[in-house]
């Protein structure tokens, strides 16, 4: 597994700033930055001298971004500073995030952790003489090859006999499941690349079912979503609104599902705990594989700056006897070990069982309580 340099940042002394900031209006940068430096340098005055200095060089520092990220176009920008342990970096984001500003001894990466996988997509658009393929990634649409036909004749079959016209519909039929199976093995080979999260057909009602049958096993396995069009009239704009329509789809469906496990699991008594208190218990034992959290829930905690244990609060790590420091999202810190252990992090946006309780794992193993 590929390190993440900045899962790796600490800072022994607590002097660690985080800190998101998304584009606001044109000569916004100076004041957004202000307002974030803010509540890190009135958190610092609470500790002691040389992190206080730490934060005041790092938020004049910080500050004097504005010029610089005012001329550069991304949507949104993630810095992490601490003049203690020599860190100071700034990294561009492709995604928007919620402006706030931490201080502690481990990065705040719950934003990044928090941002949706992109979903990797086939998409089919036919109907019986045409067929075009795509790819959907990250709200962008490209058309692999070029578009495909069926030579299946003439429409209207009122000129010809009973087997005559048996006989052309016959052969039109062969055509379009010809061009079918031709567009599903390009769909197909571009699985094999690189896996789609799930196949989106565009069709009209009475070729869909046909359509599927001509898919190769691979791709008939995968979840499917289909939606109204024409390969005649399809563009891309528009596709692309469809296809981010059926990733918001898939995503409501994935996270349901999830929460229940979760929710179903626990209960049951396998190996999955739910709630926040339980929850830390797995993530000190290395035990979470797949951490699932309900929106934006959140709950203040302590951390050890040493060896990082987690609970609700205390002083002293019990663990290593090193001093605790106050974090007002151990959540974010949960997630932190998660990732550090080889699990996955999911925050999930669907109304679900889950929400009581906030936050739940499945775990490799039972956890005693």
């Amino acid at each position: 597994m590929k390190a993440d340099p900045l899962a790796g940042l600490k800072s022994s002394a607590g002097s660690l700033i985080s800190l998101y900031a998304g584009r606001p209006s044109p000569g916004g940068f100076g004041a957004l930055l202000s307002d974030l430096v803010k509540p890190v340098r009135l958190k610092s005055e609470s500790l002691d001298r040389a992190v206080q200095k730490s934060v005041r060089a790092d938020g004049d520092r910080i500050q004097a971004l504005a010029p610089q990220l005012e001329e550069e176009f991304a949507p949104a920008y993630a810095v992490f500073a601490s003049s203690l342990d020599d860190v100071f970096v700034v990294e561009p984001l492709t995604h928007l995030t919620p402006n706030v500003s931490v201080l502690g001894p481990r990065p705040y990466l719950r934003p990044l952790r928090a941002a949706p996988r992109s979903l990797r997509s086939g998409v089919l658009v036919a109907d019986r003489a045409l067929a075009r393929t795509f790819i959907g990634l990250a709200g962008i649409v490209d058309e692999i090859g070029p578009p495909l036909s069926a030579d299946i004749g003439k429409a209207n079959y009122g000129g010809f006999s009973g087997y005559q016209e048996h006989t052309v519909r016959a052969r039109a039929e062969e055509e379009s499941t010809r061009m079918w199976r031709e567009a599903g093995d390009r769909l197909l080979r571009a699985h094999q690349e690189e896996a789609f999260d799930y196949l989106a057909m565009g069709a009209h009602g009475e070729a869909l079912d046909d359509i599927a049958r001509t898919l190769h096993p691979y791709l008939a396995r995968l979840p499917r979503s289909v939606f109204v069009a024409s390969p005649q009239e399809v563009t891309l704009p528009g596709l692309r609104e469809s296809i981010n329509s059926l990733d918001a789809e898939v995503r409501r469906k994935r996270q349901s599902a999830l929460a229940g496990r979760v929710c179903d699991t626990a209960w049951s008594g396998g190996n999955a705990v739910v709630g926040l208190t339980a929850t830390l218990e797995a993530a000190n034992s290395g035990a979470i594989d797949t951490l699932v959290v309900a929106g934006r829930f959140s709950r203040p905690g302590v951390i050890c700056g040493h060896c990082g244990h987690l609970v609700r609060d205390g002083v002293t790590c019990p663990v290593c006897e090193h001093a605790m420091f106050e974090v007002d999202d151990v959540v974010a810190a949960v997630m932190e070990s998660t990732v550090a252990n080889g699990g996955t992090v999911h925050q999930i946006d669907v109304a679900s069982a889950l929400d009581p309780r906030g936050i739940g794992a499945i775990t490799r193993f039972t956890v005693v309580n």
